[in-house]
Order: structure tokens, then C-alpha cells, then sequence
């Protein structure tokens, strides 16, 4: 080394050869020893074929000093850069691997590249071909995969990618060559024999997560002319071999389609590394580190005195060296031997000036800074120059587009975008046809009960009022039966975001698609509805009203579904817009003229009875059925009623003479008292209106699809916590501790088999099949650390899910023991820990609050305090988690802490409990290999300690798979090596090598093995062997050696047992209790968006309510409207508890978690619930029933005991509606079904309950469920406490008067007045038989909430929606 002049960088050369060859830093690969040498033949001869005749030069890509930020709120400083001032270049031909660590930028930088960002703003240069960015068509030059999984659950492999292929190939380009590329794909992937399976999610069984990782990346590989590869993380979840088979297909591609390509990767082991030729590390805030050839990368660290520790993989060093540049100093015998070398490189090194770093000082101030040290080198200064060849005429999609005129064949039609878009909704909908066959069942159920509940209605005035109700009702019915349409946006909102970034359709057709696909699923539902109800209940027999009503309820549908988008679009979370959507709906359904009629709604809310859609709908179908039809009254409706005292007194008496009047002799009579037209014409008119109406709600729709977004990452919630009081150690209680000799679990002829369908490719119709998942597996399992491995799809976390007793699907044959004893008859959860691949966790715990409720919950109480802490604190420390242990942890890796963490935190919670045996599914997806390696480290002190350690990975280094004591292999449910890995996997590669694979020394042991697991019939020269893998190793004496062992029960030493545990559970009900409390609590207090909408949601529609009917008078309609005004407090209180269905669905995956765990019982879950849900029902009763109350002016009674009473019989029913929201959130599988039943559920307890059909009006057969609603009782106590006793009178407008024949051709009119007192309207309602039981009916809506309760128990306690 030398210095300048000017004390700048000086580069000198190094030998690319010299660096290659020196083994003491891991990257020296001979790819000859890959036993699938020729896995990119096929894929490079289709390439050649295709490039024949193609003058395509690729991408070439300059950034220089490229800066990102986006705004904050901050007023000091308002921007946070999340890229800082990178320089770096991209060419044909060659592959960029981008390194850092989580949160350094590596996924900004891509979405960058790929002109995927939001809000935020560039700064610096981007070029691309020496051109800027160009949106039109820089997604037809881009590949991007992205870190998510984000596909149609219900699709098939193929069908997603076919989809795919049409939006990316373009209309253009013929079937046969989309199935080409199609084909193609598949079969580069390994996905060919998974094509006609369904992707699947949590409640559909589907294909993997290895494989749903290789279908993100076929979608984009479906693009048919792309210049340049852009991939985040596309190995996650891939075994190290599959990663390198994809990252070498990459290669290819690169190669021989003059492709750029930049992938970051977390854990690339030796091989996948060095398919790379240059590299990108970014730092802390997406600083520049180094870019530069892979080759020269060990020559430029060592210039400034770094160097990778001794047998470190190279990956470990790039990913560890920008965290602590400190560890990896030179010492002074290395820095020797190096500069001995130097002569011969011919890269070029840095060498400072006078203030070049030493590496033996001991100045603390002396700190390495890499950003700094890299900025100063050549490397930087001359990243971009000569990047494009003089004499090479550079071309992509943009520059085409400028010299022809037009963006190419990639562009497509609009009719072929929606084309594509409703084939492929139409797919889900048949798929899903199980679900509209029970919703359209469901409708003809509906039509044929409410039908049959108003049968045959005649022509007195009770029955024109029931015709307003039924009508009323079936309009309501339809619009909650579209609920579900909330959580069918959200689950698509991803997908959206994703294929809109890269153009695969315009918004319009996928607009099209939503809106078009309801329109026949309405009409079917309204039909089928009417078709019961319509004919039962005894309207109009014309066929021209019949269609009115049909079209009527399909509109209500139809209007219902728009106001639901229209609120999904622009809300963040499903959760909020569950929440907001009833409130709206439900104002809508208070104006539309049939709760209060339109003539008596007070001039300050008459624009929102215009504004109301619904209004039109009530307006259209009244009419239709009330105009021009002649009513009459039955013996009890004529008035003065024959009951009357004055009734046959002579009129000079002052009585009646008997002579009596019908109120209502019309339909238009009715129609005029209710403000409704009173002609045939309008409800054509209202057609248009409502169609006018959904037109505006589905434009605003559409302008939200195309406008809002809401993917913007947010840092997780930091917590601030108060510092406990110190008190004084109380006496530990002396508790039986169980003694452990070792954990040794044996397995024997081990099967698995589940039921599944799969599409027949000849008839393309779903068939029943049985998948043997597990076959005869054979082993056991001894205190240390075994490792279940094998590709995907290999069976490694079904075989943990059974030895872990958490299959709840499928047959399980054979035999599994611990310590001797069958594990059917332990509680196994006692002493085992089981860490999920997914990571299901609390939102709104803080790190150390969730580690904190494992441990409380799972530990003894005769584990003392202060080790707990110290266990807690210990397991912070080794996951790295102390410095964040006070931040929430969120919902999901962009609204929280990052998946990174999620894992560690999901491990932390398992090793809280302090297990004797640890499942560990997958523990290191997702993490750094140093995390990686930390989180083993931790592991492997478990397992020292003299615990059994079951661990499924994926990608492990050397240094990791060394860590296993045993090795369990499989591949497709079959175990082809089971025993001791040997030291430095010695015992492992001899089974394998004496089989004829041919081993490296420089390989890494764990690649070795899963590349044979993948090719399990291929030798190293590609010769197939004569017998499988499988038969090997049953031939083997490791295969004769387990079988004897497990014969003669040598395993197990003597005097080995497992302890009889007292009960299931470790900590006592008290301690789990409390522990369900406070998390229950934080869990409420940590959502105060929510708590403020529940908030809104009740007082803003009691200042509605309250002043619609303000100051009430004891007026005749005053004396209906007190009891609609009640009814509209229990709609309220129903429609409320809707909301609370998805927060139910989204705790309870994290019961079914804790619950397999052995955590707490589920009748602790349900009474922390029941107890700290009660607030915030006091809060929904409160906020709504007090304005109503007072500004209605309902009678308060002596001394306000009316308002007390009355507001207690209201929180008794918002107790009703809460707990029964509870029970089918927990009995139903999914949001969109338990959100639909418990919309239909609130209006059945509305229907029977005595308001729209009168308890005297019921018929006989359905009086049954007049008694078994619960809002019956608090609708006749309510009504009872304000009505009776009450007067009342009549406006001059509101007085009959009665024709009196006096004879002699005399006839006198004398003033009736219907309802003087407060008793006859509750007599009208048949509510008169309750005066003596009200007080009664708070008792028994106090037992329907215990009721549901434990309903909810029974829920939790036997049915579990998440399969396994």
C-alpha cells in the first residue's frame, strides 16, 4: 500500500485467481461437483430459440448519489431518508447481490429500481439506458419479486400463473405460446405436479410455503420481453438447494437474455453466493457500504483492515461487517501474510493517508467508518463511468415506444383486460359456489319464513301496516346479507396493490370485475327471495309488480355493496371498516321514511331522508303494492273501538250511538300518511334514482381503487412503561418441582393420511383423494438438537405437527412414546415448546409483555420471581430484542416490528416457558444468518443443558447444521437418512458417499444432502442409481442399527419416566387470570382508533336520533315514535356488535396458538373477555342511550328512577348483542360468513321481537320464536317503563270525526281521539300482558347473556377453524 499525494484513494490491481483460490474465506466453488449440472439446459436452449433474430442490448443502470425520503410530521425535520446518496451500476449479463441488514433499505432500494414507490420523493440521478424512468413501460422492462406472498387462495398454480401470463404476454401473443411459457415455468420451478392444486390459506389446504414462494416468482417470469430482474428475498422458505437451482436458472437467464439483475438474500450459503458477480451492501439508513466486484470485495475490506474471522462464510461477513466493522480487525500476523500477497492482486486497494486506520490502536474516538472509507475510494469515484459501450446502440420498451410511436406488443386492450379480469372472478366464484349455494339457500330459507310470519296479509288496517314492515324488513335483509363484501375487498387489496404496480391491468377493468360479478349474484338472491316471500306473504298477484319487488331487493343489494366498497376503499384496516360501514347503513335505513315518516322528520334532517337511497327503494316498492288497493278494518280496528265506554251511549249523552268509522280506506291513504308517492309512474322514476345513486357510490369507488393507498410502513409503537414500586420478597411458596432425566421420544411405523380434491385434468371436475403424507417413519429422538430436513414439500412440519400432538385433521397410524410412555396418555404441553412457522402473536403487547404472559401463564408458582425475570431478560439478550423490548408488535412487519423480529419474538415466547423438548418450525426463515446463527446458539444452550431440540430448517450453514446431534431426512413422506450427523458431519456424508455421490470438501455438508434429497435418483454424472434414496438407507446399517434400538427398548435408560403432572396446566387460574386481564386490557386501551370509532359510532348517531325526534310530544304519533325510538336504540346496539366479529376472528388465532401451547383453559379466555369488554359496553349504552334520552325527552320519571332503569335494561341488551356477536365470530370459520350470519342474526331478533309484526299479528307457528328472542323483553320492558300511564292527545290535524246519524236525515260529526293514554298503544302491540313481568325480563336478559356466554365457551373449548 502507498499513499497519495493528495492523501485520496489509490487503487491498485488485484488477482481475481488469487482471491478465488484461497480457502480461507469460503467462496471458492467448483459448481462442477452440483449434482444436477444441467438443470438450465432446457432453459437456456428456449432462451437461445427465443433470441434468435433480436437485437436486444438489455438494461443498463446508473444510480448516482441516489437519495429516497418521505415526509414526516416533524417540524424540525420534516424528511426521513430511508436511501442515502448510493452509487452503483447494473449491466446485461450480470447479476448484483444486495446485502444488509433488515431495515437498511434493501426493499425501498428494489422498489426503487422498479418504480414501485409511494408518497416518498427521489433525489440524486436514476437512469435507465441513460433515459429517466419511464411509467408507461418500465413494468414491461421489469421482473420484480416482491417479500410477499400475496395470491387468489383459491386459484389454482396454473390458473394463477395463465392469468399472469395474459396481462404480461399481452392479447398478442397466442395461446400456445402462453402455455409454452407456462410450461416452461412450471417445470423450471418444480411446480409442474403441483399445477392443478389450489394456492390455498389458513382454511383451504393448499400447496406449501416453499411453493407459494416459487409462485410469486413464476407470476412475474410470465413477462414476455423483460430487460431486467429485480428480486426480494426469493429464497425464503426455499431449502438451500431450490434456492440455488432458482438463483442459477437466474443466472442463466442473466446470461443468455442480456438481462440486469439485483436479488437481495438473507443467508446464501457459499454456492449461491458465488453465482454473483458484483455486490451492494447497504448499511444503517440505506448508506452505501460497498459496491464492487464479488471478487474484489475480501481484496477492498482488507485494505482498510478488515478481514472475515477464520472459516466464516463469506455471506456471514458481508451481512455482520456494517454492524460492528470493530470485530473483524486484522491482526498483526494476518495483516503480514496479506501484504505478502498484495503484489500479485489485480483489483485495486485502498490506501489512506496520514490518517489511515491502525489496527492495534486502542483510541476508543477511532471509529470505522465504512460510508466514509468507501466514499474516499475509486471503487465510488468511478462507479459510473463508460457504463454503456460507445458503438452499442441501446434499446427497451421506452425508447421503442419513442421511435415507433407506440408501447409494443405488451400493451393490451381494454375488452381484453376486463375479459381477463371477470374469467378470473368468475373462477372464484365457481370455486366458491359452496358459499353461494348456502347464501342463495339461505335467501329462499329467509323468503319462505318471513313469507309464512306475514302469510296471506288481507286488507284490514293491521295488515297494510305489516305490508310496510315486511317491506321495510326484506330491504334490510338484503343489505346485510352484502356485509361480507368488506372482507372480500381487504383480502384482494393486496393483490390489487401489487399487479397495479406492475401494470398488469388498468383500474377500470378490475373495477368492472367487482361491480359486474355482484350484479347476477344479486339478482339470483332477490329472486330466489321474493319467490317465497313474495306469494306466501300475499301481495299484488301481478307480474309486473312481482319484477318491482324482485328489483327492488336486488338494488337494496346492490346499494348496500357500493356503500360497503365506497367505505372499504378508504379505511386502512378491514377491522375499521367494519367498524364504519353499519353506521352509515344504518343512518340511511333511520331516514328512509319508515321508521319515522317522512311528513313528521323535522325540517333540519329532511335533506338526509333525500339523500337516503333506501328512501327510493321503500318509495318503489310501497307504491307498487299500496296504490289503488282498497282496505277495510277488522272488528277490532274500527274506532271508537267496540270497547269503548262512550261507544253506545246516545250522542246527546255525549257518546256514539254506536256508529263507528275505518281510519285508513286505502292504500294511498297509507302511502299519503307515510309521505310516499301515490302513483304507478314513480316507481319507474325511483328505479333511475337508485341505479343514479349506485352509479356515484361506485365512481367514488372507483376513484379510491385508483387514487388511495394505504401501504405506507409505519415504525412499530414504543411503549413507555412505569417503573414498579420495589417491594419486599415474599416467601416462595415450596411446590413439588418435576425432575427430569431427559426427554427420548421414539416413533414407529409412523403414517399420516388426510383427505383432499384435486382438479381432474380430463375432466377438469374437483376429486376426492387421499395424500399419504407420511410413510412407515421410523426413528427416535435423544436429549440434543435433531434436525427433520428435506425439500419442500418433503413432509418436515407434518412430521413435527404429529409428534407434537397438534394434527386435528387426518389419520395418524403408528406408534409414538416419550420416555416409554404412549403420548397419547401425557400432557405433553406441560414440558414442550412449539414455535410455529407463521407468526401468530398479539398486536398490541410490547416484545417483553408477550415473552412475559408466556412465561406467567406456562411456568410453575414454585418458579422463583427473580428467575423468571432473569429468563426473561436472558432471552431478550440472546434474540437481540432488548433495545426494542418496549415497542408494540403490530399487526404485520410493515405496521410493526419487522419479520425478522416476529420470528424471534415467537421463539422467545416458546422459550419462556422453559420446555424440556422445543418443536421449532423453520426458526431461522427470515432472519440474518448472524441472527440466524445467534437464535441456534441459543437453541443449542437449550439443548446442552440436556433438553431434546426437534428443529425443521431450511438454509442452514455449516456452522448451524453442525450444531445437530441428528439428522432425520426425508423426501415426499419417506425417510431416506435417519442418525447421527457425526462430527464435522462426518457419518451423514459417508451414508451418502458410499452410495456414489460425490462429495466437496469445501461444500457445505447441508446443501450436499438436500441437493440429493431433491434428485434422490440421480448420481453426480446425472446416471440414474438402481435403487432410491429410501431403499439405500433401509439397506443401510443405520437403518438396521434404529430398528434394533427401537426393538430393544435401548433408547431409554432405566429408570427414565415421565412425571406425573398435577392438572394441565403449570401456573394456577388465579395467576392465569390476572395475566388474561391485563393482556385483554392492553389490548382494548392499544386500539384507540377503534375505541374513538365505537365512540362516534354510538353518540353521533344518538345526536341523529335524539334530534330527529326532538322534544317528542304525547301527541298520536308521538306515541308510535317513543316505541320506534326504542327500537332504534336496539338496531343500534346490534348493528354495533357487528363490528366486534373481526376483532374476535383476529384474537382467536392467537387462542387456538396458546390453547395448543397449553397456556390457560378457554373459560379463563372467555371470563377476561367477558370482564374487560364490559367497559366499552357501558361506553356504547352510555354514549347512545343518554343524548337519546334527554334530547328526545322521554319521561325521566320521579327523581329520574325512569332514566336510571331504562339505561340499565339497555346495557343488559348491548350485553346480549356483544355476546352473541361473540358466538359466531368463534363458532363460524370466517369473517365474511360470521359477519353475514350475525347481520341476519340482529334482524331475526328485530323481526320476532313485537316491533314490525306485532305479537297479536304472529302467526301461531312462530310464536315459539317471539319468546326466544331476547329483544322482546327489552323492547316490552323499555316500552312499559315509558308508555303506560302516560296521556296523550290530538292536534286538530290528528282528531277523528265520527258520522253520527241522527235521523230525520241529520248527521252530526263528533271528535274521536285513538290513543288518549299510553296502555292503548302497548295493547295495539299486544304488550299489555307484560305489566306485571317487566321487571322480570331484566333477569332474563341477564341469563341470555350468561347464555351466550357459554355458548362461546363451548365454542372455544370444542371447535377449532384452524386446521393442521
Amino acid at each position: 500500500m502507498k499513499n497519495s499525494d493528495d492523501g485520496d484513494v489509490q487503487l491498485q490491481p488485484l488477482n481475481e485467481n488469487n482471491i478465488l483460490n484461497d480457502s480461507s474465506y469460503n467462496i471458492n466453488v467448483d459448481q462442477s461437483t452440483s449434482l444436477d449440472i444441467d438443470i438450465n439446459y432446457d432453459l437456456s436452449t428456449y432462451i437461445k430459440q427465443q433470441m434468435k433474430n433480436n437485437n436486444k442490448t438489455g438494461m443498463f443502470v446508473s444510480a448516482n448519489n441516489l437519495s429516497y425520503y418521505i415526509p414526516t410530521k416533524d417540524k424540525k425535520n420534516n424528511r426521513l431518508y430511508l436511501l442515502n446518496n448510493l452509487s452503483f451500476t447494473m449491466k446485461p449479463g450480470r447479476m448484483v447481490l444486495l446485502m444488509g441488514l433488515p431495515g437498511s433499505g434493501k426493499s425501498v432500494l428494489l422498489k426503487c429500481l422498479s418504480n414501485r414507490l409511494g408518497k416518498g420523493k427521489i433525489e440524486g440521478d436514476l437512469k435507465f439506458n441513460n433515459h429517466n424512468v419511464d411509467s408507461s413501460t418500465h413494468q414491461n422492462d421489469t421482473i420484480y419479486v416482491s417479500q410477499d406472498d400475496r395470491h387468489i387462495a383459491l386459484l389454482t398454480v396454473r390458473e394463477t400463473l395463465e392469468f399472469s401470463a395474459k396481462c404480461n404476454m399481452g392479447e398478442n401473443v397466442s395461446k400456445q405460446e402462453q402455455q409454452e411459457r407456462i410450461n416452461l415455468i412450471l417445470d423450471q420451478l418444480g411446480l409442474s405436479h403441483t399445477s392443478n392444486t389450489i394456492i390455498g390459506n389458513q382454511f383451504f389446504r393448499g400447496i406449501s410455503g416453499g411453493q407459494k414462494r416459487r409462485v410469486t416468482i413464476a407470476n412475474e417470469f410470465t413477462k414476455k420481453c423483460p430487460n431486467m430482474i429485480l428480486m426480494d428475498e426469493p429464497t425464503s422458505g426455499l431449502d438451500s438447494h431450490t434456492s440455488y437451482k432458482l438463483i442459477s436458472k437466474v443466472k442463466t437467464i442473466a446470461t443468455d437474455s442480456k438481462l440486469s439483475v439485483m436479488v437481495s438474500l438473507l443467508q446464501p450459503s457459499i454456492e449461491l453466493t458465488n453465482l454473483f458477480d458484483d455486490v451492494l451492501i447497504i448499511g444503517k439508513n440505506g448508506t452505501m457500504v460497498y459496491f464492487g466486484p464479488l471478487n474484489c470485495l475480501i481484496g477492498y475490506f482488507e485494505s482498510i483492515g478488515l478481514a472475515p474471522l477464520p472459516n466464516q462464510p463469506l455471506a456471514e461477513f458481508i451481512q455482520e461487517v456494517s454492524i460492528d466493522p470493530s470485530s473483524f480487525t486484522t491482526i498483526q500476523q494476518q495483516q503480514q501474510q496479506q501484504e505478502q500477497q498484495q503484489q500479485q492482486h489485480e483489483c485495486m486497494i485502498y490506501t489512506g493517508g496520514e490518517n489511515q486506520l491502525q489496527i492495534g490502536s486502542t483510541d476508543s474516538n477511532n471509529v470505522i467508518d465504512l460510508v466514509e472509507l468507501f466514499k474516499k475510494s475509486e471503487f465510488n469515484q468511478n462507479t459510473i463511468s463508460s457504463l454503456i459501450p460507445q458503438d452499442l446502440q441501446v434499446t427497451d420498451h421506452s425508447i421503442e415506444k419513442q421511435r415507433k410511436g407506440y408501447i409494443g406488443s405488451c400493451k393490451s386492450s381494454l375488452i381484453y383486460e376486463i375479459k381477463n379480469l371477470l374469467d378470473r372472478h368468475f373462477k372464484v366464484m365457481k370455486i366458491m359456489k359452496q358459499s353461494y349455494i348456502i347464501r342463495f339457500t339461505l335467501a329462499t330459507f329467509m323468503g319462505f319464513v318471513i313469507g309464512s310470519l306475514f302469510v296471506q296479509m288481507g286488507f284490514s288496517q293491521a295488515d297494510a301496516r305489516n305490508r310496510f314492515g315486511l317491506i321495510y324488513y326484506s330491504m334490510v335483509l338484503h343489505i346485510w346479507s352484502t356485509i361480507g363484501s368488506i372482507e372480500e375487498f381487504f383480502t384482494l387489496r393486496g393483490i390489487y396493490d401489487d399487479q397495479k404496480d406492475g401494470k398488469y391491468y388498468r383500474t377500470f377493468p378490475y373495477f368492472l370485475s367487482l361491480v359486474v360479478t355482484k350484479i347476477p349474484v344479486s339478482l339470483i338472491e332477490a329472486l330466489l327471495f321474493s319467490i317465497g316471500c313474495y306469494w306466501i306473504a300475499g301481495f299484488r298477484e301481478r307480474a309486473d309488480s312481482f319484477i318491482v319487488f324482485t328489483l327492488g331487493m336486488a338494488l337494496a343489494n346492490l346499494i348496500a355493496q357500493s356503500i360497503f366498497q365506497v367505505t372499504s376503499v378508504f379505511t386502512s384496516t378491514q377491522l375499521l371498516a367494519s367498524l364504519i360501514c353499519p353506521a352509515f347503513i344504518i343512518l340511511f335505513m333511520v331516514m328512509c321514511g319508515y321508521m319515522i315518516p317522512q311528513p313528521q322528520i323535522p325540517g333540519w334532517w329532511i335533506w338526509l331522508n333525500a339523500l337516503s337511497p333506501l328512501k327510493y327503494i321503500i318509495d318503489m316498492v310501497a307504491s307498487n303494492e299500496l296504490y289503488g288497493v282498497d282496505y277495510g278494518c277488522s272488528e277490532k280496528e274500527y274506532i271508537p273501538p267496540l270497547d269503548h265506554p262512550l261507544l253506545n251511549v246516545s250522542y246527546v249523552d255525549g257518546g256514539y250511538q254506536g256508529f263507528q268509522i275505518c281510519p285508513l280506506s286505502s292504500g294511498t291513504d297509507f302511502l299519503e300518511s307515510f309521505g310516499l308517492s301515490t302513483n304507478y309512474y314513480m316507481r319507474w322514476v325511483d328505479i333511475v334514482i337508485v341505479l343514479g345513486f349506485a352509479c356515484t357510490f361506485f365512481f367514488i369507488f372507483y376513484l379510491g381503487l385508483k387514487y388511495v393507498r394505504f401501504e405506507i410502513k409505519k415504525p412499530p409503537r414504543q411503549i413507555k412503561l412505569k417503573k414498579k414500586k420495589e417491594t419486599k420478597e415474599k416467601k416462595e411458596k415450596k411446590a413439588i418441582k418435576h425432575h427430569w432425566d431427559g426427554c427420548y421420544m421414539t416413533f414407529q411405523n409412523l403414517n399420516y393420511k388426510v383427505s383432499s380434491t384435486k382438479k381432474n385434468i380430463d375432466t377438469g371436475k374437483d376429486e376426492k383423494v387421499t395424500l399419504e403424507l407420511l410413510k412407515d417413519v421410523n426413528g427416535f429422538i435423544i436429549p440434543g438438537m435433531c434436525a427433520l430436513m428435506g425439500p419442500s414439500g418433503a413432509g418436515k412440519s407434518t412430521l413435527m405437527d404429529v409428534l407434537a400432538k397438534r394434527k386435528n385433521i387426518g389419520t395418524i397410524t403408528g406408534e409414538i412414546m416419550i420416555n416409554g410412555k404412549p403420548i397419547k396418555d401425557i400432557n405433553i404441553t406441560r414440558f414442550t415448546g412449539y414455535v410455529e412457522q407463521q407468526d401468530i402473536l398479539s398486536a398490541n403487547l410490547t416484545i417483553r409483555e408477550a415473552i412475559e404472559f408466556s412465561s406467567n401463564c406456562r411456568l410453575p408458582s414454585s418458579f422463583p420471581e427473580k428467575d423468571r425475570v432473569k429468563l426473561i431478560d436472558e432471552i431478550l439478550t440472546v434474540l437481540s430484542l432488548s433495545k426494542i423490548q418496549n415497542s408494540t408488535i403490530g399487526p404485520n412487519p410493515t405496521m410493526g416490528i419487522s419479520l425478522a423480529n416476529r420470528k424471534k419474538v415467537s421463539i422467545g415466547i416458546e422459550l419462556a416457558s422453559d420446555p424440556h423438548l422445543l418443536f421449532l418450525d423453520e426458526p431461522t426463515s427470515g432472519l440474518t444468518s448472524e441472527a440466524a446463527l445467534k437464535v441456534m446458539n441459543c437453541v443449542k444452550k437449550i439443548a446442552e443443558s440436556g433438553r431434546t431440540v426437534i428443529c425443521t430448517i431450511h438454509q442452514p450453514s455449516q456452522e448451524i447444521f453442525e450444531k445437530f446431534d441428528q439428522l432425520l431426512l426425508l423426501d415426499k413422506g419417506k425417510v431416506i437418512y435417519f442418525g447421527e450427523t457425526g462430527n464435522n458431519s462426518s457419518t451423514v456424508i459417508q451414508h451418502f458417499t458410499g452410495a456414489g455421490y460425490h462429495y466437496e470438501q469445501s461444500r457445505n455438508p447441508a446443501d450436499f444432502i438436500l441437493e440429493i434429497a431433491e434428485n434422490s435418483n440421480k448420481l453426480v454424472d446425472g446416471s440414474l442409481t438402481s435403487v432410491s434414496t429410501s431403499e439405500y438407507f433401509k439397506q443401510s446399517i443405520h437403518y438396521s442399527n434404529s430398528i434394533e434400538k427401537l426393538n430393544s427398548s435401548s433408547i431409554i435408560p432405566s429408570g427414565v419416566g415421565v412425571p406425573n403432572y398435577k392438572g394441565k396446566y403449570s401456573a394456577p387460574a388465579v395467576t392465569q387470570l390476572l395475566c388474561l386481564l391485563k393482556r385483554s386490557w392492553l389490548n382494548h386501551i392499544r386500539r384507540p382508533q377503534t375505541i374513538l370509532l365505537r365512540f362516534l359510532r354510538s353518540f353521533i348517531p344518538a345526536l341523529v336520533i335524539g334530534t330527529l325526534f326532538l322534544r317528542l310530544d304525547n301527541d298520536q304519533t308521538g306515541s308510535r315514535n317513543k316505541i320506534a325510538m326504542i327500537f332504534l336504540a336496539f338496531l343500534f346496539g346490534g348493528m354495533a356488535s357487528i363490528g366486534k366479529v373481526p376483532i374476535v376472528v383476529e384474537d382467536r388465532s392467537v387462542y387456538y396458538r396458546e390453547s395448543s401451547a397449553g397456556t390457560y383453559p378457554p373459560h379463563l379466555y372467555i371470563i377476561s373477555s367477558a370482564i374487560t369488554d364490559f367497559p366499552f359496553i357501558l361506553m356504547t349504552a352510555f354514549s347512545y342511550w343518554i343524548p337519546m334520552f334527554w334530547l328526545s325527552g322521554l319521561d325521566p320519571g320521579h327523581n329520574g328512577w325512569k332514566f336510571f332503569y331504562s339505561l340499565t335494561v339497555y346495557i343488559l341488551v348491548v350485553m346480549c348483542y356483544d355476546s352473541l356477536a361473540s358466538v359466531f365470530a368463534l363458532v363460524l370459520p370466517t369473517i365474511p360468513i360470521a359477519i353475514l350470519i350475525c347481520g341476519i342474526g340482529s334482524n331475526f331478533t328485530g323481526l320476532f321481537g313485537g316491533f314490525f309484526i306485532p305479537v297479536n299479528n304472529i302467526p301461531r307457528g312462530w310464536i315459539w320464536m317471539h319468546y326466544l328472542v331476547f329483544s322482546k323483553y327489552g323492547l316490552e320492558t323499555l316500552s312499559i317503563t315509558e308508555l303506560k300511564g302516560q296521556e296523550f292527545y290530538c292536534t286538530s290535524e290528528q282528531i277523528s270525526y265520527i258520522p253520527i246519524d241522527l235521523g230525520n236525515g241529520t248527521t252530526v260529526e263528533k271528535k274521536f281521539c285513538n290513543i288518549e293514554f299510553g296502555n292503548t298503544m302497548l295493547e295495539q302491540y299486544g304488550m299489555d300482558a307484560a305489566y306485571d313481568r317487566s321487571y322480570y325480563n331484566c333477569f332474563i336478559l341477564l341469563g341470555y347473556y350468561f347464555a351466550y356466554t357459554f355458548i362461546s365457551y363451548l365454542a372455544l373449548r370444542f371447535i377449532n377453524h384452524m386446521k393442521r
